[in-house]
C-alpha cells in the first residue's frame, strides 16, 4: 500500500475532508512507474539508481526521441519485476522546447498509461 500522489498539486492527495488517500494494485504500481520515470537518476543519495535519465533526452523528431526515451525508460524500470514496456510515442514542441511522452507499460496481465512532460 502507498498513498496517492497529486503530480499537478506535487502533494499527497486528499479526501474533501483532509485524509490522505491510500492506493494498491495497478494504481499503485503506476504511480511508483510515474515517479522512477520523473525523477533525476542520482538525485537520491539513499538510492542513486533511482529515477531516469529522461531529462537528457536528445530533441530530434519524435520518432527518434521515442525510440531513445524506450532505452532510458526500459533501464529505469529494470528493477521493477513484471513490468512491461509496450509502447512509447512522443509529441515534440520545438517553440517551447516540450515533448510529452505517452507510456503503455503491462504488469499482470494489466494495461497501463501514464503521460509524461519532458
Amino acid at each position: 500500500m502507498d498513498l496517492k500522489v497529486n503530480f499537478e498539486g506535487r502533494d499527497l492527495a486528499q479526501t474533501p475532508q483532509g485524509w490522505v488517500v491510500p492506493i494498491t494494485g495497478a494504481e499503485e504500481l503506476a504511480q511508483r512507474i510515474h515517479l522512477r520515470l520523473g525523477i533525476r537518476r542520482g538525485s537520491f543519495r539513499l538510492d542513486p539508481e533511482l529515477g531516469s535519465r529522461l531529462y537528457s533526452l536528445s530533441r530530434s523528431t519524435p520518432q527518434r526521441m521515442a525510440e531513445e526515451a524506450r532505452e532510458i525508460i526500459e533501464e529505469a524500470l529494470a528493477p521493477m519485476a513484471g513490468v512491461r514496456l509496450l509502447e512509447v510515442s512522443c509529441r515534440y514542441d520545438p517553440a517551447v522546447d516540450k515533448a510529452e511522452l505517452d507510456c503503455r507499460f503491462s504488469w499482470s496481465g494489466q494495461e497501463l498509461e501514464t503521460t509524461l512532460e519532458v
